[in-house]
């Protein structure tokens, strides 16, 4: 397979460093929201469906912090509440547009063993069929007029669609392997793309999510 490079690798590096940087802090400084703040302008163009993303991902992350509000510790609710949002931000923004290959590809590029790789890929590959069988059951529910109750039909409803993915993600599964199969799979995802990190664009990733170490005068 080829695609374009976008820098998944280096992404994905800084997002480690940035991580190591933002998730054991006890305050809040100004240096951690660099990053964020320049992916954001950077990519500009999927600043929106990232914050959508961002809220669903937030149902959980709010009950926890929520928990331990009510709770009195107000300081630690704040903090694992940006802190999550912070590395969830840049996560999302970050691989806004990467799929199953670039990230292979990616992988590829750090040297991981070539059975993670494929482990990887082929979960990627079957979650993103999962994904589409989800999406035509969600359309046949809205053009039936479908309305999820709690009631012994709903039930029904929602049990045999999850039995159909069940057998689905088998089918896929069975179906995946033997077509690798036939073209000669050996257990190596083979690329054309030249699997080379950039050194400048890994630098400028990398320099950005650093920052986040840097202790200034503290906002909280």
């Amino acid at each position: 397979m080829t695609i374009k490079n976008n820098y998944f690798a280096e992404k994905l590096i800084a997002l480690v460093i940035y991580s190591i940087a933002v998730a054991p802090i006890n305050v809040i400084s100004p240096a951690i929201f660099v990053l964020p703040i320049a992916l954001a302008a950077i990519n500009f163009r999927d600043l929106l469906i990232t914050l959508k993303r961002l809220v669903f991902l937030n149902l959980f992350i709010a009950v926890i912090a929520a928990s331990l509000y009510f709770w009195g510790d107000k300081e630690e609710a704040l903090l694992i509440f940006v802190r999550s949002n912070l590395i969830l931000f840049v996560s999302l923004i970050f691989f806004a547009r990467s799929n199953e290959n670039e990230i292979a590809i990616a992988l590829a590029k750090l040297k991981l063993p070539a059975k993670v790789i494929s482990t990887i890929f082929f979960s990627l590959k079957i979650i993103v069929l999962l994904k589409y069988e989800f999406s035509r059951f969600r359309r046949a529910l809205l053009l039936r007029e479908f309305t999820l109750k709690a009631n012994r039909r709903s039930y029904k409803i929602i049990g045999g669609f999850l039995a159909t993915l069940l057998l689905r993600a088998i089918e896929r599964s069975e179906k995946l392997e033997k077509t690798m199969l036939l073209r000669g799979f050996n257990g190596k995802i083979h690329s054309l793309t030249k699997e080379k990190i950039s050194a400048i664009y890994l630098a400028f990733f990398a320099a950005l999510a650093t920052l986040a170490f840097v202790k200034i005068p503290v906002i909280f």
